[in-house]
């Protein structure tokens, strides 16, 4: 049968979170670990429940490995499939593996596609033989309930009986039965569950869709969690691993006459003809093995869809070449087509086969030393020494026609030109490849067109540990501790402002200055950000116990800020009075990095009581005068400008300038970083409003700062 081509994501390594409020259908405590999928139980070779009910399949295999590399436990529950569509929409499960539509759109956000399957019609071996959706007008014709071939046909077609069953087994049953004419399925799992039956695939294929999966709509979390994993294991071969192990039973077709007289060749003839069949069946036995040899090593050594050399010849050819010219080291590019899925959205499967074809038909007339086809769009290069990366980035650029249209191919480049260190183990042409992908998810993750390997790009190790840790165990390592602010007017503690530690059980203290970067970079901030405000919520109303106007700050990040559920969260969550005792703190550099959207957020929350307060002011790009356009209630100047007032006469007037004009905007200012009272001293008397510093108080335990709120 036609091989059905693989259609996989491409994304970056990227690491990412876990800590959605809104995802899961599970208990507070395995939400951050747990996730049920939900599948048919008898959909081979995809998933089914074999003799003792235990999960099996390809799709189950890929559920399993994403759960393990992206930290989460994993739940199978194989259902009928009408139970298991149902699961999904009401929270009992979570993902569901199955066809992209319209329909199903409304209630489920689908995964890019990391399969695609045909349907066909199925009939009686006997009876009539059904060639195509018209003939099927006036005849019973089985379907699985929930199912997409069901819904195209009530839509789509009149005058077809439908005949509704549960699972794919008993579509092609009802037909071998007769209670059924004919049945519309999936080709592939539809022909070996007709195995042993008289019912077989009567019609062309039709209706070629992307399989994916489907997680309720709106569960942007756990989306984007599903889509990066399901990258990463392209990215590192583990999807073609796991489709190895399956790809006998994906590539199945049922025993032809041809199998069964082969068998029958090799038990019978040798026994009927002897001696004077032995020279014959040598020689064609000879053939076939020097045949399905040849075939073999093609295999081993080409791209069946492109052409090209496989992936391991590349790899073996560039190591003869490393061998043969140590010294001159080739230049290895790991490149994508990153337009692939414009183009399949545009022109269909063919256009996107096609645009790979023409891509890799051009490698082969470009000076390259070698080139492969690694899957799905990717491909490796070897260049000659010395060529620059422009100018391959500028070769690759060569348009192709797909139904008439000139199409230009959007490439993605990793680029690895330095020498691999002396002494290290394994091929030097695996570690070449190896240093191009690590520049590839850096050219991805930074919007840039290629990206030159540097050792700078190596993931941190501690980082790899502590974003892991982070999956399994979210913030239980972490914890609060309040810096108050001292009132210059009436020398009282009135405000503090919340800041996050993290003691890590194998690492020790980590510093905010590396896992809060670290934190932004891979997604995980918006969730850390949540998790602060309501700490610092339950510590509001215990201060308030002891001073009822007393306010806490919260620091609220750029990545915050375009956050569209910030304003729900904090008016759903917070009582409007609480509200009032919160201040968010926010850099004027992360507010001109999308400033309508930002002013949209600030005035939004403004309204519901929250103050704001521009960090660090100064050390940016902005003033007073932009910022006065936005609802900020109080200017925090960066200890930069306030340090060297009493030495330099001109430190002093800058500052005097910023509390003056501060003030006639409605502003209250602090100063921050204050190490010594004489400075205190000179901003109480310049009219500043409130003061942060070590000559007050050190970031200290909750239960420390009750003492000072007295």
């Amino acid at each position: 049968m036609r091989r059905i081509s693989l259609y996989l994501i491409a994304a970056t390594l990227l690491l990412s979170g876990i800590l959605s409020d809104r995802s899961f259908a599970q208990t507070d405590s395995d939400r951050q670990t747990k996730i049920v999928f939900a599948g048919s139980a008898d959909y081979p070779p995809f998933e089914w429940l074999d003799a003792k009910g235990r999960a099996k399949g390809f799709i189950i295999d890929l559920q399993e490995s994403m759960g393990r590399h992206g930290g989460r436990t994993v739940e199978h529950r194989l259902e009928n499939w009408p139970d298991a569509v149902s699961a999904v929409k009401t929270g009992k499960a979570d993902v569901i593996a199955f066809f992209a539509s319209e329909e199903r759109s409304q209630h489920f956000d689908f995964t890019l596609p990391f399969y695609h399957l045909s349907h066909a019609i199925f009939s009686h071996t006997k009876g009539r033989q059904f060639r195509s959706l018209d003939n099927l007008k006036g005849f019973r014709t089985a379907v699985v309930s929930g199912s997409y071939a069901e819904r195209r046909l009530q839509e789509e077609q009149t005058g077809i009986t439908l005949v509704p069953v549960d699972t794919e087994r008993a579509c092609v049953e009802v037909v071998h039965t007769g209670l059924a004419d004919a049945c519309i399925e999936v080709s592939l799992t539809s022909r070996q569950n007709a195995t042993g039956m008289d019912v077989v695939q009567t019609s062309h294929l039709f209706w070629h869709q992307p399989y994916v999966f489907g997680v309720r709509k709106g569960n942007t979390e756990l989306l984007e969690w599903m889509n990066r994993e399901l990258a990463a294991m392209q990215a590192d071969g583990t999807y073609f691993s796991i489709y190895e192990r399956w790809k006998k039973a994906l590539e199945w077709h049922p025993p032809t006459m041809t199998d069964h007289l082969q068998t029958i060749a090799w038990i019978l003839i040798p026994l009927v003809l002897l001696g004077l069949a032995g020279l014959s069946l040598s020689w064609y036995l000879k053939r076939q093995v020097a045949k399905r040899t040849r075939q073999l090593r093609y295999l081993a050594e080409y791209d069946v869809m492109t052409g090209l050399h496989s992936r391991q010849a590349f790899a073996d050819r560039l190591e003869q070449r490393l061998v043969q010219k140590s010294g001159h080291p080739p230049v290895v590019v790991f490149l994508r087509l990153k337009n692939l899925e414009s183009i399949n959205s545009l022109f269909g499967r063919s256009g996107y086969e096609k645009m790979i074809k023409d891509f890799a038909h051009r490698l082969q007339y470009l000076d390259f030393l070698e080139t492969t086809h690694s899957g799905i769009g990717y491909f490796i290069l070897a260049a000659r020494p010395g060529t620059p990366p422009a100018r391959i980035y500028d070769l690759l650029k060569i348009s192709c026609k797909i139904d008439g249209v000139d199409v230009t191919p959007e490439v993605v480049m990793g680029v690895s030109v330095g020498k691999v260190a002396m002494g290290s183990s394994g091929p030097k042409a695996e570690e070449y490849i190896r240093q191009a992908i690590t520049a590839y998810s850096a050219a991805i993750h930074e919007n840039l067109s290629w990206r030159t390997y540097s050792p700078q790009l190596e993931p941190d190790s501690d980082d790899l540990i502590l974003l892991h840790d982070l999956h399994l165990h979210g913030t239980r390592d972490m914890h609060l501790v309040y810096q108050p602010k001292l009132d210059l007017a009436s020398g009282r503690i009135q405000e503090a402002e919340a800041l996050i530690r993290w003691h890590h059980p194998k690492l020790g203290m980590i510093s905010p200055g590396k896992f809060i970067p670290m934190l932004e970079k891979s997604g995980l901030i918006r969730q850390v950000t949540r998790w602060v405000i309501k700490e610092a919520v339950q510590e509001l109303i215990r201060c308030r116990e002891y001073n009822a106007r007393f306010r806490i700050s919260v620091n609220i990040s750029a990545n915050d800020l375009t956050d569209e559920d910030l304003v729900d969260f904090i008016k759903e969550q917070l009582e409007p009075d609480i509200r009032k005792g919160l201040c968010f703190e926010v850099t004027e550099t992360e507010i001109i990095q999308n400033p309508d959207h930002a002013r949209e957020v600030i005035s939004d929350l403004h309204d519901a009581g929250v103050r704001w307060a521009i960090d660090d002011f100064g050390t940016g790009h902005s003033c007073l005068t932009y910022l006065s356009r936005f609802d900020i209630d109080e200017v925090k100047l960066d200890r930069s400008f306030v340090k060297n007032i009493l030495t330099s006469p001109r430190d002093f007037d800058i500052v005097a300038g910023m509390i003056h004009l501060s003030h006639n905007l409605g502003l209250t200012v602090t100063a921050e970083g204050m190490e010594d009272e004489a400075t205190l001293n000179a901003l109480a008397k310049m009219g500043c409003d409130t003061a942060q510093g070590y000559v007050i108080a050190r970031p200290m335990p909750a239960k420390d700062i009750y003492p000072l709120i007295k």
